[in-house]
């Protein structure tokens, strides 16, 4: 079994109902980043991308669930964005590891481990990275779906803030920096995190 990454680019507003979609089709929640579109407006009536506020949700799925998370998330009323699938190289989630069988794409010599936890916890891991062979990484902010545990305020969830970490990492050395990642207590709680890793097919540092 492998994991699949769900990548959707939506208006604002849209995100939390496709969330709620993908977990009536067997999802366990998603991440939600906060952006802004840039594209021509060539494509605004394609990809309704246009420069203005946008929503990005994340969601890593089991690959058998996949197409129904996504039908599902399509469902939501006057939608407007993309929705694209990565395959992950590994993954992390409800504290089982999973690594895919299928032959990648492209065999490039970097990958991107991606982490995403609860906010607070992002140094934490970062420093167990560089520990492992990691050299930095990139902290980006958002926030969760709702679980199961949220706590209830006054009627309404609260929904916990996330931390999205990205850390570009040789591929002989990826495999030490994902267990030392994964090995980390505060990665074993429930609603507490996942940690996937993406063939990267070329880099190139700028400023150089």
């Amino acid at each position: 079994m492998s994991n699949i990454l769900i990548l959707a680019i939506v208006q604002k507003g849209k995100a939390q109902a496709m969330i709620a979609q993908a977990k009536l089709a067997g999802s366990d929640g998603g991440t939600i980043l906060f952006a802004r579109g840039t594209a021509s407006s060539s494509l605004l009536s394609v990809l309704g991308l246009g420069d203005s506020h946008k929503e990005v949700l994340l969601v890593l799925a089991a690959e058998e669930k996949c197409e129904a998370i996504i039908h599902a998330m399509e469902e939501v009323p006057r939608l407007c964005g993309l929705i694209a699938t990565v395959n992950c190289t590994r993954s992390f989630l409800q504290q089982t590891t999973c690594t895919s069988k299928k032959e990648p794409i492209m065999e490039g010599k970097w990958e991107i481990i991606n982490v995403i936890c609860n906010q607070g916890y992002a140094e934490e891991i970062m420093e167990a990275a560089r520990n492992a062979g990691a050299g930095g990484g990139t902290v980006l902010n958002g926030r969760g779906t709702g679980t199961p545990d949220d706590v209830k305020f006054f009627g309404a969830s609260l929904v916990p803030e996330k931390e999205m970490l990205l850390i570009l990492v040789d591929k002989q050395k990826v495999d030490g920096v994902f267990t030392a990642i994964t090995s980390l207590s505060c990665l074993h709680e429930t609603g507490s995190g996942i940690v996937y890793t993406l063939p990267v097919s070329n880099f190139k540092i700028l400023g150089e």
